[in-house]
């Protein structure tokens, strides 16, 4: 119940007109009660879409200080939401395939809608009452249920269908203990708490409720319908109260959109059981690479700094690929923005791939604080274990006994998705991670996280290590937990995790590294051979450690570099490393082709890239030679 406001009702008795006064009486006190026109606020009076535009044009940033937001509509960036469910090679796609190909396979579903059309006639012809928006952790579900909130306020959004929307947080009910009603739900939207629920509750086909993160319940649904009632003013559990709404037992006229994570897909079909009522289940996939670009210039508000931002991030394949997640898009722009404010060369100073991923995770976690500390251990120990079993079974998706025996509560999982796919005469339920990337991410963790007396010997470590370095890594696959196992390791990141897991990661692993590194054989880099001479190159660049990189670069006196087209991002990695090299005497460089600022990827024309071959010998090396002929 909202504070502040006394109960007008018991358990068992009905709302009436009285229990509000008549509009006459209520005008004699300063109250203006206008039902069609959506007004139901005090003196001077307010209407309530006034009051919604009022509560919802801005929004804070997870780092806004005192008196800092942001405006919705200068923010907001339409997403994909698709009206389809994917077969199962399709989602296999989606969840390995990095760049261009992921951008083509998330842009290109028939089935993509806007969210003006999540009321529309289905393809049975019917109109749904129920949607169901599914969408990963960080997807931007709540964001998208605000903008309703605030589309459906400035008349741009639903006005024929809709006289009132009201806003659920999942979240907040979680801490409700007294027991409540329709009515009560009401009200808490409303800053009078006079308002009229009489008449509203008269027309519940013109109601919308949109309820927010299902999945973060913690209620158990197993109900008994005896125990649902129909009157909107009867006060229940929460949980039953929920309850009656989602199976049509109260207002069963009314619309709801009821955002959640896949995680609890399963669950809450359980309870959508109205046979009589329409649904819609839609899927927000993320952001389009033409998205990602307009949310840059948004958020940065200056075209310079945009385009130089996006220009930079998107030479870099992985980080690109993940802004299709708005909330990594949030974190990189974020961070992108303080370096450029501060005057920093973004190719000098910007985080590594395994920064933004821990920021990523990190922001997960203080968003879901209701979890004890050891809980969140519990599971990010469980889906470390989990993403190693899947590399070491080359899998991507789990049954749902692989994840219980790895300690892992699908409802309580922020990093998991559900789907939903079926097989023969029935349907089963598979999980996987948001993207595979993030599979490699834990799976790394997983490396790190083994106590001092239980790492393997060093010998089998480096074995597998090695082996993993020597694979062809055109795609980015295995070779990424070996990138991510190099960046966990640097000094700070290391405290960090230490913090937050709390165990000490053992020291073993990073000499063991080191070795692996000094022990690669000198072959030239050639573009005709893999890449797992650069590769080694990438892990050093991922730690960032100036005595770590010049020990395992110690031992080079020259670089010899064969026929090999090299995008902006090697030519980072490698000048990095050359600045480490002190003993580099010389660099060979025969019919490389160098991307440049002006390059289009799509287009790697001969006029487009330079081309150069040369022989320079470097006695002293200070700071990177430019690889641009």
């Amino acid at each position: 119940m909202p504070e502040g406001r006394e109960e007008r009702s018991g358990p068992n008795e009905h709302c009436s007109l009285e229990d509000f006064g008549s509009s006459q009486h209520s005008s004699s006190v300063g109250i203006k009660f206008e039902y069609a026109g959506a007004t139901l606020l005090n003196n001077p009076p307010v209407t309530y879409r006034e009051h919604i535009r009022n509560k919802y044009s801005a929004i804070k940033d997870m780092n806004s200080r005192l008196g800092e937001n942001v405006k919705l509509n200068s923010r907001y960036t339409k997403l994909i939401i698709v009206n389809e469910h994917r077969h199962k090679k399709q989602r296999e796609n989606e969840i390995m395939a990095l760049g261009q190909k992921h951008e083509k396979i998330i842009s290109n579903y028939s089935s993509s809608i806007t969210i003006g059309h999540l009321f529309e006639h289905n393809e049975d012809g019917q109109l749904p009452q129920i949607v169901v928006l599914l969408g990963a952790a960080g997807i931007g579900k709540t964001l998208t249920a605000i903008k309703i909130m605030l589309d459906w306020a400035n008349g741009e959004l639903y006005q024929s269908r809709f006289d009132y929307v009201f806003y659920i947080n999942c979240r907040e009910l979680n801490f409700v203990s007294e027991q409540g009603s329709v009515e009560d739900l009401i009200f808490k939207n409303c800053s009078d708490q006079n308002a009229p629920t009489k008449e509203i509750l008269m027309n519940p086909e013109k109601l919308m409720f949109i309820i927010d993160g299902f999945d973060e319940l913690r209620f158990s649904f197993n109900q008994s319908e005896s125990n649902f009632s129909s009157d909107p003013c009867e006060k229940q559990p929460v949980e039953i109260l929920l309850s009656s709404l989602f199976r049509k037992k109260v207002l069963h006229k009314s619309h709801l959109i009821i955002t959640t994570r896949p995680t609890a897909l399963e669950k809450l079909g359980q309870c959508l059981k109205y046979e009589h009522c329409a649904e819609r289940y839609a899927e927000i996939l993320g952001f389009s690479e033409n998205a990602r670009e307009e949310y840059f210039y948004k958020f940065f508000g200056n075209e310079e700094q945009a385009r130089k931002a996006y220009n930079f991030v998107k030479d870099r394949e992985m980080l690109f690929t993940m802004c299709f997640i708005p909330i990594v898009c949030w974190i990189i722009c974020t961070v992108l923005k303080q370096q450029i404010e501060a005057g920093e060369d973004l190719a000098q100073t910007s985080r590594t791939v395994t920064d933004v991923y821990m920021l990523y995770l990190s922001s997960l976690m203080k968003g879901h604080s209701s979890n004890s500390k050891q809980q969140i251990q519990m599971n990010l120990k469980g889906l470390c274990s989990l993403a190693a079993h899947g590399v070491r079974r080359q899998k991507i998706l789990f049954e749902e006994e692989e994840i219980k025996q790895h300690g892992l509560d699908t409802a309580d999982s922020l990093f998991l998705n559900e789907n939903m796919f079926q097989k023969d005469i029935d349907c089963e339920y598979v999980y996987s991670f948001i993207h595979l990337t993030f599979q490699e991410f834990f799976s790394a963790l997983f490396c790190v996280m083994q106590k001092e007396e239980t790492v393997e010997d060093s010998e089998t470590f480096l074995k597998n290590v090695n082996m993993l370095l020597k694979k062809n890594s055109n795609r980015n696959s295995d070779i990424l937990i070996v990138r991510f196992l190099f960046g966990l390791l640097n000094d700070e990141r290391k405290e960090d995790w230490e913090k937050i897991l709390s165990f000490k990661i053992s020291p073993r692993i990073k000499e063991i590294l080191l070795k692996c590194v000094e022990e690669t054989p000198m072959l030239p880099l050639s573009g005709f051979a893999d890449r797992s001479y650069l590769e080694k190159f990438y892990c050093l660049y991922e730690i960032q450690e100036k005595q770590f990189v010049q020990s395992a670069m110690n031992r080079y006196t020259e670089l010899t570099l064969n026929i090999y087209r090299f995008t902006k991002m090697d030519q980072i990695v490698l000048s990095f490393c050359i600045k480490h090299c002190c003993k580099l005497e010389s660099l060979y460089l025969r019919m490389c082709s160098f991307q440049t600022e002006e390059d289009d990827e799509d287009m790697p024309g001969p006029s487009r890239v330079g081309t150069c071959c040369s022989f320079w010998e470097l006695p002293e090396i200070s700071a990177a030679p430019s690889l641009h002929p």
